[in-house]
């Protein structure tokens, strides 16, 4: 099913992150070229983009792409006309 996203993205050390309101729940979604990474649904976007940061810094620590020093928080943007993702219900 296609549907507009309403929530917010960013980019962090090469991955692209997602939190999607669906609903009463925010999914979270962590893509790359190389990887596509779905979180656990969440209740607030405070506690999606939180749960979303803590993935990417596992992944990333886990493939050994985590630099020495901590990286900048993102900047979060909200989601526009163009942000779609599709899952099945």
């Amino acid at each position: 099913m296609f549907r507009p996203l309403t929530g917010f993205r960013t980019t962090y050390q090469g991955l692209t992150i997602v939190v999607a309101s669906e609903f009463d729940e925010w999914r979270v979604i962590l893509h790359s070229p190389e990887v596509v990474i779905q979180g656990q649904r969440q209740y607030s976007a405070a506690k999606a983009k939180e749960h979303a940061l803590m993935l990417a810094k596992s992944y990333l620590e886990e493939c050994g792409r985590l630099p020495e020093s901590p990286p900048p928080e993102p900047e979060w943007q909200p989601t526009g006309p163009r942000d779609w993702l599709v899952w099945k219900a």
